[in-house]
């Protein structure tokens, strides 16, 4: 399994955004070189989009209605085009508020793709109904962070040699390799396919197998409301991380309230490049961690600029990230 993390230093800045209110930063992270490293960023776009559903029409695919006016197919996804490229959701809707608290589901940070749109629908690939959608709730539109995105002006990535993998990328348990093509883009590993679009979801992180050191600088607009983490069960490498971009973020009700207790575990790694597994740990389902020795209390936390956790689960699940507090 090719997992581990490892940051040496990273510094980070913020601001507000004249225009949109928005808070954007950035924050600059050192990767050490050796077998490899996890890494996640902290940061989401801009919303392209926002306003409130006014009906939704499920099935395998789903057709949100919105008072927003809309670019007709500014959102549509792309299609693969074999030997040449592979075709990604460009952006996602997001929804920001729970209309129906008695069915037992939340909404609130749920992320879902979208397929196409019109100047006033959106096509999601999902079953909205299934989702727990009214078709009432309010919104907001952003486009995907991308493999090219987050390493625009990164350094000490080799061109056709390290390794990216994405985990879940075309389902549960699957793990696709990217290669950079050392112009700005990726590739699949059949050294051919661009992937360059290839999404990095909210809340989640990738694995970059690098020998040589490699410094990442991300940014964004920091997310303050939550953020739903689908977390697959069974023998799935989960990686998922905070949407918090601070040196220390306690990892707290988000992974109590979502993971078997006594089950599910939770593995850190270490930051020296070595890709190795430290003790790992598990929610108690009383407010507390446990050590996988089911004795060690354990107070885990990540460092949110770029660090991300392993959860193996016994059963899918979602986690419920916290957003920032401005």
């Amino acid at each position: 399994m090719f997992l581990a993390a490892s940051v040496l230093s990273a510094t980070s800045a913020f601001a507000q955004d004249a225009v949109t209110s928005d808070v954007v930063g950035f924050t600059t992270s050192s990767l050490t070189g050796g077998t490899g490293n996890i890494y996640a960023p902290a940061f989401v776009n801009a919303a392209s989009a926002t306003g409130s559903l006014t009906s939704s029409t499920s099935g395998a695919t789903s057709t949100l209605a919105t008072d927003a006016s809309l670019a007709d197919s500014a959102f549509n996804e792309t299609t693969s085009v074999a030997g040449v490229s592979k075709g990604y959701p460009r952006y996602y809707v997001e929804i920001t508020n729970d209309t129906n608290g008695g069915d037992g589901i939340d909404t609130v940070g749920l992320i879902i793709d979208i397929v196409s749109n019109t100047t006033s629908d959106l096509v999601v690939g999902a079953d909205a109904s299934a989702l727990g959608i009214q078709g009432d709730e309010t919104f907001v539109v952003r486009e995907h962070v991308t493999l090219g995105k987050l390493f625009q002006g990164s350094t000490g990535i080799s061109a056709y040699s390290d390794a990216i993998t994405i985990y879940n990328e075309d389902g549960a348990g699957s793990a696709v390799t990217h290669i950079s093509d050392g112009a700005g883009g990726f590739l699949l590993n059949d050294f051919v396919t661009s992937s360059t679009n290839a999404p990095i979801y909210p809340g989640t992180g990738l694995v970059i197998n690098n020998p040589a050191n490699v410094t990442i600088t991300a940014s964004g607009t920091v997310k303050e409301s939550a953020t739903q983490v689908v977390v697959y069960g069974g023998s799935v490498v989960n990686v998922v991380s905070t949407m918090q971009p601070k040196t220390s973020v306690s990892l707290g009700n988000e992974m109590h309230n979502a993971l078997l207790a006594y089950t599910d575990v939770c593995t850190p790694y270490s930051t020296d490049g070595s890709l190795t597994a430290e003790t790992g740990f598990m929610s108690t389902g009383a407010g507390s961690f446990v050590a996988t020795d089911f004795v060690t209390a354990a107070t885990p936390t990540v460092d949110g600029t770029s660090e991300a956790i392993v959860i193996s689960a016994a059963a899918g699940t979602v986690v419920k990230l916290e957003g920032n507090s401005l």
